[in-house]
């Protein structure tokens, strides 16, 4: 069996199945211009503080013709990047390390800088995060042995003041951290609370990008997400096209396919052209 799925089906099925008319829902679910199968791309994030594990559930179109495949700027989950965090990939693959790395009693800070010390260019206020992180790593190295981890994303768009979130992991307080910073009078700093899907709120508020122009850096001792597994048969297409009708069924059907796991939430999006159905789906395991 040969199938083609090697397309970014996030930047093609942007319509949302929710939206849609009930007459055209039945309409989509009995009908399907294309054949097709169906492709699960399954991720999956332990945390390795609490154990916790977070599952994301891929479902997407393979289609058996090639000329059926829809036509987008990139191929299938390309490398994430640290330069633009307006792609999914880019974002989700941001929320994966934080859910993987840090935990209860870690950190979430926000800084900015005063007027007058306000950064002239990207580059420069790079430079001032990444001083600010030597000294923050300097003065870690007098109370803990154990290496300082964090992500930080920069804000520097034209829009808004410049500033950064950073999630940090290490021994010192906050008052430490805050005055290591010192560039601002107002520091915000506190502690990290996990909830029902880890960190996966806080990490999607930092990683919103309305306007293009956020950077990500992470240190280099972050435990990276593991690969994904992918199965041309755990979701058959009448499976999938009965799952999209109610998210009753589809809470079911994907608790059944992953034992163990308590759904949280999901995304449906189908393609108006040929009728795809496009399913992205979120897990937890304690």
């Amino acid at each position: 069996m040969r199938a083609y799925d090697n397309y970014d089906y996030e930047e093609e099925y942007s319509k949302r199945i929710i939206d849609l008319e009930e007459w055209r829902l039945e309409n989509l679910i009995r009908t399907e211009k294309v054949k097709c199968l169906y492709r699960t791309t399954t991720t999956r994030s332990k945390n390795i503080k609490s154990g916790r594990e977070i599952l994301e559930a891929q479902v997407y179109p393979s289609f058996k013709n090639f000329k059926d495949v829809p036509v987008t700027t990139k191929k299938r989950e390309t490398k994430p990047s640290q330069r633009n965090l307006n792609h999914k990939n880019s974002r989700r693959y941001l929320i994966r390390l934080v859910n993987i790395n840090f935990g209860e009693g870690d950190y979430w800070c926000t800084f900015g800088w005063n007027t007058d010390q306000l950064p002239e260019t990207m580059e420069q206020a790079q430079k001032d995060v990444a001083n600010f992180i030597k000294r923050i790593k300097y003065r870690h190295k007098k109370v803990s042995t154990e290496e300082v981890k964090y992500i930080y994303v920069l804000a520097f768009d034209g829009y808004e003041r410049p500033h950064f979130h950073l999630i940090l992991s290490c021994a010192l307080n906050r008052d430490v951290i805050e005055d290591a910073w010192g560039k601002c009078d107002r520091p915000n700093t506190r502690r990290v609370k996990p909830d029902d899907a880890i960190l996966t709120g806080m990490a999607t508020y930092v990683g919103r990008n309305p306007h293009g122009a956020k950077s990500w850096c992470p240190s280099k001792n972050l435990k990276k997400p593991p690969e994904p597994s992918r199965s041309y048969s755990k979701f058959k297409r009448r499976r999938v096209r009965e799952m999209v009708q109610d998210y009753e069924k589809l809470r079911v059907e994907l608790e059944k396919s992953y034992p163990g796991y308590k759904y949280l939430d999901a995304e449906i999006y189908h393609n108006g052209i040929n009728d795809g159905i496009y399913i992205y789906a979120r897990m937890v395991r304690n």
